[in-house]
């Protein structure tokens, strides 16, 4: 009997056909495996908050007032739902292998479960693609559902490399398949064949047995090109899907040769190297997009303006071949201090970058190793604003060295240089082995974190702050950017910022700020929750620590 896999994607937030009771029934099921959860229960309530709080407004502005500036914004949707891309690399590489498949997501699974029992049925493998899942109160319900005693799981994805040093297995986890997709469904495609009794890494690869699980490493590519690797079939996807994409995602970068103490991008795909795809290689996946009817392309590298040669080289290239493609990508501060390169990206199609400026305080980027200052940060700013290519900037509250004075600076520098949307994230230990983490960085800020791979915000402690002052600090610093009227919630206008018009600045920020002066009883709503929340928080950091203090089991490790 041919094999056939059943491949699973998605989050548990934004899925391709996400409602609130998907939300809901994803979300209780994660909560039920989490431990210690305060922390991550309180950033997704602020989360919560400000999606209901400008939420309510806009629900009246499209009732209202639909041709409106504002209405047609909020109205603002790409036509079909385009699916995430290591749904359509999976799909790729089982067609180049010759396997048949089947593609469901995450809501199929928690919802549709006539449905899904059928497949399992017929099915003897199943993929479950990590990318998008954070932690193992995540990962476990899904393999938990999916496992059978006939069937082999297979995870992959980013959390793969990220639990590969830490985990041990799991019963109902037969392969965690970590590193480069391209090589892993090759080796894995014999086994699913049945012709061998298990898989068999290429040449670049290893193998290694751990407790329940089968633990397959990649490997990596001889060279530092990108080049020679399959490309996501997205034609083929849009054909299987019965609709045509009018925005895609797009990789063209492995790795990063910063090292910022808090992020491990430089560490996935088991391997350490910055490698990359070539601009002409770029240009020509660019042409068949744009033939293909794509209109926007989302571009996922974490610094798609490195090397700067290759990036200018790729601008030019768009043009010469009258690419009409509008896309966005993640940049450094310094790559943008350029008038000449803002002036390009704008005429070569870019529409919007998303920036990491973490902190308006010089030492906290020093703290961080963002090898950067907060003039540049600023100067990147200002330099897009003249061309009106929207910024979308990430700020971290919480991180060693981080104080009320700190976020202070933050708010100050954002006075200063205003970013056009503003992502507000509490620091994060959840990765191991990332530079903050080293035993050295440990000692110098005095940081205590709470081992646990069942959260997606384990908690810590340093000499400046602690988590649950971080998590007011973070609704403190969004609440303070709001009222003063900066930038604009990203959260709040994710779905529309793709079609987001410089002209209409000044009125979205109105918006925003007058829909948290209406919504008070909303937000006194999450401020007596949120409060309570802090009580039973406070409670369990203080238990944890005093764990430590006597040396008892859970406790937060230094």
């Amino acid at each position: 009997m041919e094999q056939e896999v059943l491949v699973f994607t998605g989050s548990y937030l934004i899925d391709k056909q996400t409602t609130i009771k998907s939300i809901l029934v994803k979300q209780m099921a994660q909560f039920r495996r989490s431990q210690h959860l305060w922390l991550e229960l309180k950033i997704k309530l602020i989360i919560a908050e400000n999606l209901i709080v400008g939420g309510l407004q806009k629900k009246k502005i499209l009732k209202k007032e639909p041709s409106s500036p504002l209405g047609r914004f909020f109205s603002f949707r790409l036509n079909g739902q385009t699916p995430d891309l290591s749904e359509v690399m999976l799909a790729t590489l089982l067609r180049q292998e010759k396997i048949k498949y089947r593609l469901r997501s995450f809501d199929d699974l928690f919802l549709n479960s006539e449905r899904i029992t059928k497949d399992l049925t017929e099915c003897s493998v199943v993929f479950v693609s990590a990318t998008y899942l954070k932690d193992l109160s995540e990962l476990m319900p899904v393999v938990e559902k999916v496992k059978r005693p006939y069937n082999k799981v297979v995870v992959g994805g980013a959390l793969a490399g990220t639990l590969c040093n830490s985990w041990e297995g799991s019963k109902y986890v037969d392969i965690l398949a970590v590193g480069y997709g391209e090589y892993l469904v090759p080796a894995l495609a014999p086994w699913i064949k049945g012709l061998s009794e298990r898989p068999v890494p290429l040449k670049q690869g290893r193998i290694q047995q751990k407790n329940h699980t089968l633990f397959l490493y990649s490997g990596v590519p001889e060279t530092l090109s990108l080049d020679e690797l399959i490309s996501p079939d997205w034609e083929n996807s849009s054909r299987d899907n019965n609709r045509n994409y009018k925005m895609i995602f797009y990789e063209s970068v492995r790795g990063c040769p910063y090292r910022c103490a808090f992020c491990n991008y430089p560490y996935l795909f088991d391997d350490t190297k910055f490698r990359t795809k070539s601009a002409e290689k770029m240009v020509r996946d660019w042409k068949e997009y744009a033939l293909m009817g794509v209109e926007y392309v989302t571009c996922l590298d974490s610094l798609f303006t490195m090397p700067k040669a290759r990036l200018v080289s790729f601008c030019h290239g768009l043009i010469q071949e009258n690419i009409k493609i509008k896309w966005i990508c993640y940049a450094r501060a310094d790559d943008l201090c350029d008038e000449d390169v803002v002036e390009l990206l704008v005429k070569a199609g870019c529409i919007q970058v998303q920036i990491g400026i973490e902190s308006g305080d010089e030492q906290i980027l020093k703290n961080m190793n963002k090898r950067t200052t907060v003039d540049i940060n600023q100067k990147a700013l200002l330099n897009c604003r003249k061309f009106n290519l929207t910024t979308v900037i990430t700020l971290i509250v919480g991180f060693p060295g981080d104080s009320k004075t700190s976020v202070d600076k933050t708010i100050e520098f954002l006075q200063k240089a205003p970013a056009d949307f503003f992502f507000v994230a509490v620091f994060s230990v959840r990765v191991p082995g990332v530079p903050i983490l080293s035993k050295e960085n440990r000692r110098a800020f005095e940081l205590k974190v709470l081992d646990n791979d069942y959260s997606l915000s384990p908690y810590w402690s340093h000499v400046s702050m602690n988590c649950l002052e971080a998590s007011q600090q973070a609704r403190r610093l969004t609440h303070e950017v709001i009222k003063q009227g900066l930038s604009l919630d990203a959260t709040l206008f994710y779905n529309e910022i793709i079609s987001f018009d410089h002209k209409n600045r000044q009125e979205l920020l109105g918006f925003q700020k007058n829909a948290y002066k209406k919504a008070w009883l909303v937000r006194a709503f999450f401020s007596f929750t949120l409060s309570i929340i802090d009580f039973f928080f406070a409670r369990d950091l203080k238990s944890t620590l005093n764990n430590k203090a006597n040396g008892q089991p859970g406790a937060i490790k230094v």
